[in-house]
């Protein structure tokens, strides 16, 4: 796409959705998408799950709760974006003729559904239920190259670099990244590495508030592509959290840092072993 904008802002909306409340986290969603678009995103990320919200105990449930491409949360999504001429990153579990699939879908600023990624490496229970994903798609938008990835994903540098030898510029993750143990600080390791380790900005959205007795870590961020925390949020504040992506140190950083260019695939055959 040749008409790409260069520098924009992102907004990513951290916030606590109420489990299985659809109608509610649609409502709230959609205050801060038009506050977002109000303070000049372009770019409007929410959490994983956003709609359902997010108990890894009940699995089953959430996925008895799941729409397809034509339900509720998408096609309200999709209006939002037309209205207020935004991108939107719209996550929520789907249902498909094989399973449910916990997918992110990326929506144009007409409202046009350019696409999803679904989780590929499912955590906890999902493992037990959910359809993985298995492909790690780009989208070539008016705001640059796009890849997704989805909260224990960004665990794997493999789907980051995947993402990064296809053409990404920017690796959306949102989350509903657990707080407790040492979780909130291997959250922010992972997200500065994957940024730096693939000279690329990592916009991570991610929920707050509890869940059954844990709590989510909040902590949504912006990193640079040398891995430099631009923005980020508290653990437990609902916030919109608005950062500046410019395309252009993405190009010039790459093609100062040599590192994409010096890697040795030839000698990298165990990495593709079981």
């Amino acid at each position: 796409m040749s008409d790409h904008i260069s520098v924009y802002q992102v907004a990513m909306i951290q916030m606590a959705s109420e489990f299985l409340n659809r109608s509610a986290n649609l409502d709230k969603a959609e205050a801060k998408i038009r506050e977002a678009a109000q303070c000049g995103a372009k770019l409007i990320c929410l959490p994983e799950s956003f709609d359902l919200g997010y108990d890894g105990t009940q699995i089953p449930d959430m996925m008895a709760a799941a729409q397809d491409e034509n339900g509720e949360t998408l096609r309200r999504m999709s209006g939002l974006a037309r209205e207020l001429k935004v991108h939107i990153l719209a996550p929520t579990f789907l249902r498909t003729p094989s399973g449910v699939e916990n997918r992110a879908f990326l929506l144009d600023d007409e409202g046009i559904l350019l696409g999803g990624y679904s989780k590929t490496h499912p955590v906890g229970d999902e493992r037990k239920y959910l359809v993985r994903g298995r492909e790690y798609p780009v989208f070539d938008t008016k705001l640059g190259k796009l890849g997704i990835t989805i909260c224990y994903d960004a665990c794997f540098p493999e789907t980051s670099r995947i993402l990064t030898l296809k053409g990404a510029q920017v690796m959306l993750v949102p989350a509903a990244w657990r707080g407790n143990f040492y979780f909130k600080e291997w959250w922010d390791l992972n997200l500065a590495c994957r940024a730096l380790d693939n000279l690329m900005y990592v916009a991570a959205v991610n929920m707050t508030g509890p869940t059954g007795e844990q709590y989510f870590a909040g902590k949504s961020q912006l990193c640079s592509p040398i891995g430099e925390v631009l923005c980020t949020c508290g653990v437990k504040e609902e916030n919109i959290l608005l950062g500046e992506i410019d395309l252009d140190c993405v190009r010039k950083e790459r093609e100062f840092n040599t590192v994409l260019e010096d890697r040795h695939p030839e000698d990298y055959f165990l990495l593709s072993r079981p």
